[in-house]
């Protein structure tokens, strides 16, 4: 090595010196000068002075501008994309299918004894089908009993709004008409008939009795009358002899035997006519007791039969009762579904074994409600979903990547935070539901039960408000704080 290598003084002093290098026929800028000027501690490096011997430098600003450049045009080019491009939020929950009129449980409200067991788990049953059948021989004793009594009052109720309305025949009513086949129905109809007649046909003989006797002393009245005029023809008669007798008498042409007999005569006729007409004032008199007879022999009937009918319809009304309720153990001796569905959790397994009042017997899956999807909500998110949120749902039993998802919508928030029983974790709880074309989508068949999970949409959010949220929140925070 030469004295010019090891001495970077040196080499400057003889590259400055060589009139065919470039730096000696370029004059340097202003700020190489300065450099030369006052001393730059680079250049004390062998590695500058060599670049400085061959026109080259580490760093050219050219390609540091050009470095700048592309920085902030992919910078602002990111800016502008993460500004407008919106990015789809959406809320992920859990949740599991279910229908939307919810599974019935199948209970008893008195219990019993089990006569027959008519359906087993997995059974696809109609609305009104008996699932499971009791003993009913004490239930449908006491009915049978109170159905007979409720068709005699029932019939003794007509029989009596017929002789209250004075009609020839009785109106029975169509439920009595309807079950005339009935041995009770039957019974009570005839028996009322029959009362029906001889209640008419005695009321009717006593009124024809009294009409017998107001005959009677009409006719007496009307002799009575006769033999008064009669008397008054012959009281005609005898006056006229008596005032013949009477002036043959003062001529002294007569006895006075002849004249008292006539005055006797006289006073006889009278007497008879006054006893005629008395014997008339007492026949009418017995015709007026026998019409107010009359009166209080139809009046009395009324009264009865007003009286009966009050009661009747009163032992009606409490019979019907009674009956209802007898009909109601009757009719739950037959459990029967609520819905179409599909059996399931049956409990009972035993013919003859006995039942609890309320104990739960077998569920029943409606299979011709709509589909939902009971979502649980983190408390976190709860502002984030409302009703009317468009959701799609993913089938978990599904591979996802080989499914499309289901178009629902979210139609109830809950409105208060919700504990789950079992973990003791708070949450809420949305209901999405699903229309039944986008259930036909499905690409397998959907069953209440199964587990999903539904993907709430909540609005398009820039990336920049996603990359900024976090610092903001942040500081906001730590302003609070401070």
């Amino acid at each position: 090595m030469t004295e010019i290598d090891r001495d970077p003084q040196a080499q400057n002093v003889a590259a400055a010196s060589t009139p065919d290098t470039p730096s000696a026929q370029t004059p340097a800028p202003t700020d190489e000068r300065a450099e030369r000027r006052f001393g730059d501690p680079r250049r004390e490096t062998p590695v500058w002075a060599q670049a400085e011997t061959s026109g080259d430098r580490p760093f050219s600003r050219g390609l540091i501008a050009a470095g700048f450049a592309i920085i902030a045009v992919f910078g602002g080019t990111f800016y502008v994309w993460a500004a407008s491009a919106p990015i789809e939020g959406a809320v992920i929950a859990q949740g599991v299918v279910s229908v939307d009129s919810n599974v019935r449980t199948i209970q008893h409200l008195e219990g019993g004894i089990i006569d027959a067991i008519l359906v087993r788990d997995g059974d696809r049953v109609a609305t009104g089908q008996v699932l499971i059948r009791l003993q009913n021989t004490l239930s449908s004793s006491t009915r049978n009993e109170l159905q007979a009594q409720y068709f005699e009052m029932r019939a003794t109720e007509a029989r009596l709004v017929a002789e209250q309305e004075g009609k020839a025949e009785i109106a029975f009513p169509a439920e009595l008409t309807d079950k005339i086949g009935d041995g009770a129905a039957r019974a009570s109809i005839s028996g009322q008939e029959s009362l029906f007649q001889s209640r008419r046909k005695l009321l009717a003989d006593r009124l024809t009795i009294l009409d017998r006797t107001k005959a009677g002393l009409e006719s007496e009245i009307t002799g009575l009358e006769g033999q008064i005029a009669s008397s008054d023809k012959r009281l005609g008669l005898i006056a006229e002899e008596l005032r013949d007798v009477e002036e043959l008498y003062a001529k002294n042409l007569t006895n006075k035997p002849r004249l008292l007999q006539l005055q006797r005569q006289q006073a006889e006729l009278q007497g008879e006519v006054s006893s005629y007409q008395a014997g008339i004032g007492t026949a009418r008199q017995k015709i007026d007791e026998s019409d107010l007879r009359m009166v209080e022999m139809q009046a009395a009937q009324a009264a009865e039969v007003a009286d009966g009918l009050r009661d009747t319809r009163a032992k009606l009304y409490e019979l019907h009762q009674r009956l209802t309720a007898a009909e109601d153990i009757v009719g739950r001796t037959e459990i029967r579904s609520p819905v179409d569905g599909i059996v399931k959790g049956l409990t009972v397994h035993t013919i003859g074994g006995v039942i609890a009042a309320g104990q739960p017997l077998m569920d029943v899956v409606p299979v011709s409600d709509k589909l939902v999807i009971q979502a649980t909500l983190d408390p976190l998110d709860i502002d984030q979903v409302a009703e009317g949120q468009p959701a799609q749902v993913w089938l978990s039993a599904v591979n996802r990547r080989s499914q499309t998802p289901l178009d629902g919508i979210v139609t109830t928030v809950s409105a208060d935070r919700m504990t789950d029983a079992a973990s003791g974790a708070p949450y809420y709880q949305a209901r999405v539901e699903l229309d039944r074309a986008e259930v036909a989508r499905s690409s397998v068949p959907m069953q209440p039960g199964m587990s999903a999970e539904v993907m709430i949409r909540t609005g398009a959010r820039t990336t920049w408000d996603y990359l900024s949220s976090p610092i903001s929140q942040f500081l906001s925070r730590a302003m609070r704080e401070g």
